[in-house]
């Protein structure tokens, strides 16, 4: 009765150990992955997202624009655990999407075309957008602006990849 004992309570340390476990971002493969949403490939380390589901499975994509895309028009995104992007000075560097503060500038050109890139602080966006003018914005609004220059109001995608 002692070792199954040992043994049920083991399992059940181990089960609460990879249940406490959060899903990170998984690293891409540039040059070979390709996006979730475009199909394309990912070349481009900082401009690169990624959303987690609650399984922690990583759906990748090439651009900030396609991750945004995607989250907008998927089916199962009650199960999307997070929103990852990359800190544009530091593409090693993933941030959360909710909390990145994003510079949509047209002379900041990004793989499908958006302007879109992101950063840690609102300081550094400022930074860059003194060099390259547009818009500082978050989260939400860079939604809308897939939402309007991509997705149709039935959620089909106008954009051609």
């Amino acid at each position: 009765m002692k070792g199954k004992f040992k043994i049920t309570t083991l399992l059940a340390m181990l089960l609460i150990v990879l249940t406490a476990c959060e899903p990170e971002p998984q690293p891409i493969q540039f040059g070979s992955d390709q996006g979730d949403y475009c199909r394309m490939m990912i070349t481009e380390p900082q401009f690169a997202s990624q959303i987690l589901n609650n399984q922690g499975r990583a759906f990748k994509f090439d651009s900030i624009e396609c991750m945004a895309a995607y989250a907008l028009t998927a089916e199962d995104s009650d199960n999307f655990h997070s929103q990852w992007v990359p800190n544009f000075t530091n593409p090693d560097e993933w941030l959360q999407a909710e909390d990145a503060f994003f510079l949509h500038s047209e002379t900041l050109r990004s793989p499908m075309g958006l302007y879109l890139s992101a950063f840690p602080d609102r300081e550094t966006a400022e930074e860059f957008l003194q060099e390259y003018r547009g818009e500082i914005v978050g989260w939400n609004e860079v939604k809308e602006i897939v939402r309007s220059e991509w997705l149709t109001g039935n959620g089909n995608s106008q954009h051609t990849h």
